[in-house]
């Protein structure tokens, strides 16, 4: 019965796929439970996202890569790759969208454990673009390790959402990762868009959840990786066109051709990808940690599993891992 006043609501028919209204009668989260969102970074000013985050970090060493004319800082400003055309993409907005907006203030959308807080690592600048040393330092930074910023946050994040692929297998990046797992934080990852089998990386390396796509009839979307590092599928939108409904429908400004007004003529818009699918289960590890806050990740995990709803093949498969996450 817990269903939100937000108005977008009625456009996240992902939600009841993965039957979050009814999960929503136990906790929607909880503040002290941090996600980490390693992206884009963050538009603060967003009307759905103020007082959702907690202080985050800058990684992009490239004064030019990083669109904000310095290297690495503690600002986490989402940018926007640029205004206007398709390098202004707001992607970790959106994913930190889907994860934590504000739930029940009446406008926008809601994310999935909105009462959690994110904190928004910027490792990807211009176009989404990025180098695997800096996401790493942002690893390092959430889980409280030693990194390039000499500094580490207040409380470490409990969990790390990376929508990002694309680098080759890196034995230094596969230790991090198992270090941080084994200081007890979750590390989720998209598969990837490829269509492929092969691994992706991230999300194949030992210690990290690797997150396929569903679309709304709850079948593979036909971009969604496949292979044996799969382990559990999401909502991840299929769209055949702009704006097209079958996305996922989040925070996502849009510039206006014009810049008046506060330069965007809507804060939430339809994206589709891995890359979507992924911070539905970091927000479902968020509100499993918000009841259960004594859990580990490998029981995070097990808990996500044990109760998906299987798809495809009986039991685990290379599409869907072991099925589509139920937060109920």
């Amino acid at each position: 019965m817990a269903v939100p006043n937000d108005p977008g609501f009625a456009f996240q028919w992902h939600y009841p796929l993965i039957d979050l209204p009814a999960a929503w009668d136990t906790t929607a989260g909880s503040p002290e439970v941090i996600v980490a969102v390693i992206d884009t970074g963050i538009l603060s000013r967003h009307p759905d996202l103020g007082g959702q985050w907690v202080a985050g970090y800058d990684f992009v060493r490239s004064a030019q890569s990083g669109g904000d004319g310095d290297g690495i800082d503690p600002d986490p400003e989402d940018t926007g790759g640029g205004r206007g055309g398709a390098s202004s993409s707001f992607h970790g907005t959106h994913v930190s969208g889907t994860i934590a907006a504000a739930g029940d203030n009446g406008i926008g959308v809601v994310g999935v454990a909105y009462n959690a807080r994110i904190m928004p690592l910027r490792a990807l600048g211009v176009g989404g673009e990025g180098t695997t040393y800096d996401v790493d330092q942002a690893v390092r930074f959430a889980a409280g390790l030693p990194n390039d910023s000499g500094t580490v946050p207040i409380r470490r994040a409990d969990i790390i959402n990376l929508s990002l692929g694309g680098g080759p297998f890196s034995q230094s990046s596969q230790e991090l990762y198992q270090r941080v797992r084994a200081t007890g934080v979750s590390v989720v990852a998209s598969a990837g868009n490829e269509a492929s089998g092969l691994p992706s990386y991230p999300a194949a390396y030992d210690g990290v959840i690797s997150v396929a796509a569903i679309d709304a009839q709850r079948r593979r979307a036909s971009y969604s990786n496949t292979g044996s590092s799969i382990d559990i599928a999401a909502p991840g939108g299929a769209m055949t066109y702009l704006h097209d409904p079958g996305g996922i429908y989040s925070t996502l400004p849009t510039y206006t051709v014009d810049m008046t007004g506060d330069g965007f003529s809507k804060n939430y818009d339809y994206l589709q990808g891995t890359s979507m699918a992924t911070p539905y289960v970091s927000g479902l590890a968020a509100l499993i940690w918000s009841v259960s806050p004594s859990l580990t990740p490998a029981q995070v995990q097990q808990v996500m599993q044990d109760t998906a709803v299987d798809l495809g093949t009986t039991g685990w498969d290379a599409n869907y891992g072991y099925g589509r996450i139920d937060a109920l």
